[in-house]
């Protein structure tokens, strides 16, 4: 196991396979990249440096994008992560918008999925993906996921003034297929314009959990609570200006252009490692960059 310099175990690998997205949600921070080139890696790459990031305790690997199933490779992509000794977990984000063999990706090793639908209502849900993509196949998706995967959460990003009033629909609609409901409040990024518009505190919401909850469930990661009610499942999550966000934190990212991303809130302290692969770095050559970005990782919201 590796730990960064505030003692901090790094256990979880956050992989985005491509920055492409089939929809132009005018909220999504792109995983905190910002770059605009239109490398990506191939994925016998993604799956050696997954490899090399095991080698050092890397236990759990989450797939996002941009909109991974954009990858018409997906399927070989978890497969040769799931192959890789010491990867316990392999879980995938997605909008949910495009067909997909559901059954192929579980057998090829993709053990969870989470799926984004931020509105139920067919034209608030268009107006925020500005696209013509329909909730119908989101919702078709969900139903179909939570057939295949023993976990599906569905992320639901709270804005005000535009789905606030959809929590409890939210709640009801992911208690139907037995999925867990993950209420996101907005992280604060570079716009503060976007920010001070749909920033909706989510500390209200989550008293009222706490005080109609069966039994709460706190995650070391975040120090996140769950909430159960009856067999409904909340699990709240407040970023921003967040200590506790940072303290527990044992990611790293890598982009979809191959580089080590320490912090997502953080843009310059990345470390190439696939110019190096593609020159003919070894194994141990690009162990050490890992090694150099863990040592590069600190807290974001240190006070």
């Amino acid at each position: 196991m590796i730990y960064d310099n505030f003692g901090r175990p790094i256990k979880n690998l956050r992989v985005s396979v491509t920055r492409r997205c089939n929809l132009n949600c005018f909220y999504c921070h792109r995983e905190g990249d910002d770059s605009r080139n239109n490398i990506e890696m191939s994925k016998d790459e993604i799956a050696r440096i997954v490899g090399v990031c095991a080698g050092s305790g890397i236990r759990k690997v989450k797939i996002t994008g941009g909109e991974p199933l954009l990858r018409e490779d997906i399927p070989e992509i978890i497969g040769g992560i799931s192959n890789i000794d010491g990867i316990g977990d392999i879980s995938l984000t997605t909008n949910a918008t495009l067909d997909a063999d559901w059954n192929k990706l579980r057998m090829q090793g993709l053990d969870r999925i989470n799926i984004s639908l931020d509105s139920l209502d067919p034209d608030t849900y268009s107006e925020l993906t500005n696209s013509p993509a329909g909730i119908e196949k989101v919702i078709s998706n969900i139903e179909k996921a939570s057939r295949l995967f023993p976990l599906v959460k569905l992320n639901v990003l709270v804005l005000k003034g535009v789905n606030d009033l959809e929590i409890p629909d939210m709640i009801e609609f992911s208690s139907k297929y037995g999925i867990v409901l993950q209420l996101i409040e907005l992280l604060k990024t570079n716009d503060d314009a976007i920010f001070s518009k749909y920033f909706y505190d989510l500390s209200g919401v989550e008293k009222g959990l706490n005080e109609n909850a069966d039994k709460v469930i706190t995650r070391k990661m975040h120090n996140r609570k769950k909430y159960i009610l009856g067999k409904k499942e909340v699990e709240v999550i407040r970023p921003t200006h967040n200590t506790e966000f940072c303290v527990n934190c044992n990611r790293m990212r890598i982009t979809a252009d191959g580089k080590f991303k320490p912090c997502l809130m953080r843009n310059d302290n990345l470390v190439d490692f696939l110019t190096p692969m593609r020159a003919g770095a070894t194994d141990d050559e690009l162990e050490k960059l890992f090694v150099d970005a863990v040592n590069r990782r600190e807290p974001y919201f240190s006070f």
